[in-house]
């Protein structure tokens, strides 16, 4: 009888032992608290990483669209949450970032736009135990702040090399012998300076006697006033012309697609397959995907990062389009990318210094 005691005791105690492993597994963190929580090596739940994200209107197919698409990536690739606002208003821009910063919920507040820089620094001071991050602005030195743009002239230099090979090159259908290029200026800031410089830089390194046309609409909503720019510009000679003059833009590609003329965009969202000869890319899904990165990774910090040509967030594309250009423009383009990933060429911030500066650079063919 004795014997017979201990075993079943015996039993018991495994009985009850395998029901509480069974037990641990089906409550385990991932259970209880559903999609989107990692577990972490050893059994530790992994933090789940909550974003704000601060635009303008999405729907622009350009800037705002595209940092919306940098944020649904990060939560596709790091498993992060986010939410979001449209603030179009600068007077709704500090209320709902102050919002976000008010529930404490956030690792991290992302604020998209140059204007928005007062909004978020003073936000920044107010609330000193939240991240901020800006995208497209330098940034007061605040601890709690970073902000990240791009090297401007580097969005669209490769683009103005393309441009400058292409109107000498009588295997491009829509060129013409005349050697003119145009670019058309949104407003006359230093940033709109500074990508119109790229561009025109980068025509003259590889087309030192060409004749560069250079207008600016006033606004970057005015597609009527740069319609007329264009048409001027190609009635006076130009095959190619670019922008960096946002909705203005439209009024561009208008008049290049009446006139039968090459345009360079900024956007791959409103590229035309026929007419777009290159697109200056500018990743503003990269710059909001590496902050998040940056954050997970313990190596995010405040100051101020510029990204350019070497960080592979400035670059042309040509992906899509019918416009065929000569493989051999390709490959120079190519050369010059790697010139400036090495160090070799430095860029130009102001059309006004553009004679100084291709003094002193100029592709030589090799």
């Amino acid at each position: 009888m004795k014997t017979a005691k201990i075993v079943v005791s015996l039993l018991l105690v495994a009985v009850l032992l395998l029901a509480g492993c069974s037990a641990k597994k089906e409550a385990s963190p991932a259970g209880e608290k559903g999609a989107g929580v990692a577990t972490a090596a050893g059994g530790a739940v992994a933090k789940q990483w909550k974003i704000a994200l601060v635009l303008n209107n999405l729907g622009d197919q350009g800037f705002n669209d595209e940092a919306f698409d940098g944020m649904k990536m990060a939560k596709e690739k790091l498993g992060i949450d986010f939410d979001y606002v449209e603030a179009p208003q600068t007077s709704e821009v500090e209320t709902q970032i102050r919002m976000f910063a008010d529930s404490g919920e956030y690792d991290l507040i992302i604020v998209i736009g140059a204007d928005k820089k007062d909004a978020i620094e003073a936000a920044a001071l107010d609330f000193p135990e939240q991240k901020f991050s800006l995208v497209d602005s330098k940034v007061d030195d605040i601890p709690n702040l970073h902000g990240v743009g791009s090297r401007d002239p580097e969005q669209t230099f490769l683009s103005g090399v393309v441009a400058g090979l292409v109107t000498l090159d009588p295997t491009m259908p829509l060129a013409n012998p005349q050697n003119v290029v145009g670019f058309i200026g949104g407003m006359d800031s230093p940033a709109s300076r500074a990508g119109a410089a790229g561009f025109l830089s980068g025509v003259k390194y590889v087309n030192p006697d060409v004749q560069l046309i250079y207008t600016i609409v006033g606004s970057y909503a005015n597609p009527n006033k740069a319609k007329e720019i264009a048409i001027t510009m190609y009635e006076r000679g130009a095959d190619v012309i670019s922008h960096n003059a946002g909705g203005s833009a439209l009024g561009l590609f208008n008049a290049g697609r009446e006139l039968n003329k090459y345009f360079i965009g900024s956007s791959l969202a409103t590229a035309d397959p026929d007419y777009t000869l290159c697109t200056s890319m500018k990743r503003t899904d990269l710059f909001v995907y590496q902050e998040v990165e940056n954050l997970i990774n313990g190596t995010w910090s405040s100051g101020y990062t510029a990204k350019g040509i070497a960080e592979g967030v400035c670059y042309y594309e040509i992906a899509g389009l019918r416009t065929n250009l000569n493989p051999e423009i390709i490959r120079i383009a190519d050369d010059i990318k790697q010139m400036v990933i090495d160090g070799k060429i430095d860029m130009c911030y102001d059309p006004a210094e553009l004679d100084s500066w291709s003094a002193q650079f100029q592709y030589a063919k090799r």
